[in-house]
């Protein structure tokens, strides 16, 4: 393709850096790729006695919105009686830890109003998406005039 180019000696190297920059501009990571597909929250949960002190290692049961019989996740805390769920819906979720002298319920509303997201798209990105838009129309504009021009 850059050899289609090579006859406009001003602009011969600009269509291969404007395709390079493209390419680069789609190999750069985006914030999605860390996303998880299937959850949209990732809740963390921390159980503690009525003393404050930490329910290590205690059988935790998670229930859903609308789903109170059924838990959706269970496991055990860890030892700063933190547990770390998926939330895959908004709503109200409880959780429910027990060791074998003491039974904690926390609930955990999950969403809320929806925050604006900021543009996912990097201002590099648009910016050099501008310049090789004007790139194109200069070259396009310079090949129009060449074929128009008498002989």
């Amino acid at each position: 393709m850059c050899r289609f180019f090579s006859r406009l000696t001003a602009f011969r190297g600009l269509p291969c850096a404007v395709l390079a920059v493209l390419a680069l501009s789609l190999a750069v990571e985006s914030p999605a790729c860390a996303l998880d597909l299937f959850a949209t929250h990732e809740v963390t949960a921390q159980f503690a006695t009525p003393a404050g002190k930490p329910m290590a290692n205690a059988e935790v049961r998670v229930f859903a919105p609308g789903e109170p019989t059924t838990p959706v996740e269970t496991g055990h805390t860890d030892a700063e009686g933190k547990f770390v769920f998926p939330a895959d819906r908004d709503g109200l979720w409880s959780a429910e830890a027990r060791t074998k002298d003491e039974i904690a319920r926390v609930m955990i509303r999950v969403g809320g109003p929806a925050a604006p997201q900021p543009s996912r798209i990097p201002p590099a990105v648009v910016i050099a998406g501008l310049i090789g838009l004007l790139a194109l129309a200069v070259w396009y504009r310079v090949l129009r005039l060449r074929n128009n021009r008498p002989r």
